[in-house]
């Protein structure tokens, strides 16, 4: 009798497993973060690129790592936006990277999944040196948005100074912004108007 109740139980679970599907395959979920193309920044080289493909990609995450981890650095991030908005805004006087970080999130936000974005450098000069490197570039800047009263298209000159830290990575600790002669608006203007 034992017997026969330990073939029934067997045979019962064997059809409750089976019919539950406990070991069919199940399909693969989609990923929660958009695909990453950064690269160790081991040179400033690739902190400009994973620079400007944190923002063709609008991936805040990248976009953030390519500026000093005061964890790593004796640096501080800085920017310092063009004399006008400068005089415009009183936000950069104290800039740092959680506005960056609030202002990046934000623009990203309000634009749509499909939308377009990327940011294109000119007449680029790099004066490099054992720990620092500076970058100086022309820049225009494409950002596809939904906010009102911000344009779309900003153009500029940026200094980017880059430095190394303790892990020999590579990173942006002085961004200083430069607007054109001919008075184009520039990124501290995006800036201001996705911080508020």
């Amino acid at each position: 009798m034992l017997k026969k109740t330990i073939n029934i139980f067997f045979f019962s679970f064997v059809i409750f497993v089976a019919g539950c599907g406990l070991f069919n395959l199940r399909d693969a979920e989609n990923p929660v973060d958009p695909r990453s193309n950064f690269i160790p920044p081991t040179t400033p080289d690739i902190v400009i690129t994973n620079f400007v493909s944190a923002i063709t990609e609008r991936n805040l995450n990248n976009y953030l790592q390519c500026f000093v981890d005061s964890n790593f650095s004796t640096r501080r991030f800085s920017f310092t936006a063009d004399a006008l908005s400068q005089q415009q805004y009183p936000i950069f006087r104290y800039w740092n990277l959680n506005n960056e970080r609030y202002y990046f999130t934000s623009l990203i936000s309000q634009t749509s999944p499909s939308a377009t974005s990327y940011l294109f450098l000119s007449n680029v000069i790099i004066n490099p040196s054992s720990d620092t490197s500076v970058y100086d570039a022309d820049y225009l800047l494409r950002f596809d948005h939904n906010a009102a009263n911000i344009p779309h298209t900003l153009k500029g000159k940026m200094r980017l100074i880059l430095g190394v830290d303790t892990r020999n990575l590579w990173s942006i600790h002085n961004w200083i912004d430069l607007a054109n002669p001919s008075g184009d608006t520039t990124w501290s203007f995006i800036k201001a108007g996705f911080s508020n």
